[in-house]
């Protein structure tokens, strides 16, 4: 089997795969917003938190159907996102502090340091809505 189909059947076969993708879409809709909003209003505190409500709002959608396979209903789906959103408003706090130190504290170039916590937050993610909030019963 080729290298390109084994990653092809990674990427859109597996979970994590699936979550890569999906993440990657994330991470774009996340820097539009975080760019976009840099360049209309240079303030990295109203671009982070732009970041992360765009970047919520597209994963949740992405994650719960495409990624997880959720099929909550009702009840179960209201808590389900009410899990989702809180678990991602954790890592956006974790956000914020990782932005406030390397760019207030450590005099690391803002969009440096927003990249750099993009990724701890990613990875963070996934363990999160594995574990917590699309968890199989």
């Amino acid at each position: 089997m080729s290298v390109i189909k084994k990653l092809w059947n990674f990427a859109f076969h597996t979970e994590k795969g699936l979550y890569l993708v999906f993440g990657a879409l994330t991470t774009f809709v996340s820097l539009v917003a975080f760019y976009g909003s840099m360049w209309i209003y240079p303030n990295y505190w109203v671009a982070t938190v732009l970041r992360n409500v765009a970047g919520i709002l597209f994963a949740y959608f992405t994650n719960r159907g495409m990624v997880f396979g959720s099929t909550a209903k009702g009840n179960e789906k209201a808590l389900e996102f009410f899990k989702f959103v809180s678990s991602r408003l954790v890592t956006f706090a974790l956000d914020l502090l990782m932005m406030f130190v390397m760019v207030d504290i450590m005099g690391i170039n803002e969009l440096i340091a927003g990249l750099l916590s993009m990724v701890v937050v990613i990875i963070l993610n996934y363990v999160l809505s594995k574990v917590f909030v699309f968890k199989k019963k």
